[in-house]
């Protein structure tokens, strides 16, 4: 992590978001510890950078999500984020999904953090599928703490390449508070995961119709592939630094002309 802190600052990032995510890297519930906070604040705050969002996925129809989503909170506390980022979880357990979120409101609303419900990119029947569903559930609960974060490369794989971002969000935009950019390579054999900007991704369109103010997040998960369309898989190697930095700067550079080029025509 605090490699990945160095690599972002030196890239030009403003801020960093960790991500605690199944399948991306290892990690047990004892990462949600203060301590951990502290110190992951203090090597983003001495590298220049802020942390605006925690990512920290979780089923939260299960058993065990409110004492799960409650550390989690506590945890982005600590790191002195604004957003908590989170699945929900399958369409038929909304009922249980409410009855999470509603428990930890009081919770979010004393701490001042947002949680951004994001879309997930493979399976099937889940809550958040398309942005017009998950801002129904949003729009029903009626508070400025639970939002979507509408990940732009979740909507092309999710949908099987037949919903570009810019139409899944254009319904959606009262209820999204922060955003997910990441891109792949369709081709025969599945997709690979790519700097931004280098797929199949439609990004200036969805780049148009975000707010000017909304938060987003560049997520590069260069280790992972999805052969044949297929969930997510981890290769054994890690990739190699050259190939990282070079994704960053490049997927930077690229957002960066997305908003220049939007911001020119104002």
């Amino acid at each position: 992590m605090e490699l990945a802190i160095e690599e972002i600052a030196a890239a030009g990032a403003l801020h960093v978001e960790p991500a605690f995510i199944r399948g991306y890297v290892d990690f047990d519930e004892g990462m949600f510890a203060a301590a951990h906070a502290a110190k992951l604040r203090q090597a983003a705050e001495h590298a220049g950078l802020g942390i605006n969002a925690v990512s920290a996925h979780l089923d939260l129809s299960g058993a065990a999500a409110p004492d799960a989503l409650s550390r989690r909170i506590g945890f982005a506390a600590g790191l002195g984020a604004s957003f908590l980022i989170t699945n929900a979880g399958p369409a038929r357990n909304s009922a249980a999904i409410r009855k999470t979120i509603d428990a930890l409101l009081p919770r979010l609303e004393e701490v001042g953090i947002v949680l951004a419900l994001e879309n997930p990119g493979h399976g099937q029947g889940d809550l958040l599928g398309s942005a017009r569903m998950g801002a129904s559930f949003i729009r029903d609960i009626g508070s400025r703490h639970v939002r979507l974060n509408h990940d732009a490369g979740n909507v092309f794989t999710y949908s099987n390449e037949t919903v570009q971002p810019a139409q899944d969000i254009a319904d959606a935009i009262d209820a999204v508070g922060h955003a997910h950019l990441k891109d792949v390579v369709s081709t025969g054999e599945g997709w690979t995961f790519c700097a931004i900007g280098d797929g199949s991704i439609g990004y200036e369109p969805y780049w148009a119709t975000l707010p000017a103010t909304l938060p987003v997040s560049i997520e590069l998960p260069l280790r992972l592939r999805r052969p044949q369309h297929r969930d997510p898989q981890r290769r054994s190697a890690p990739v190699d630094m050259a190939t990282i930095r070079s994704a960053l700067r490049r997927s930077l550079d690229f957002v960066n002309s997305l908003e220049i080029a939007k911001s020119s025509t104002f």
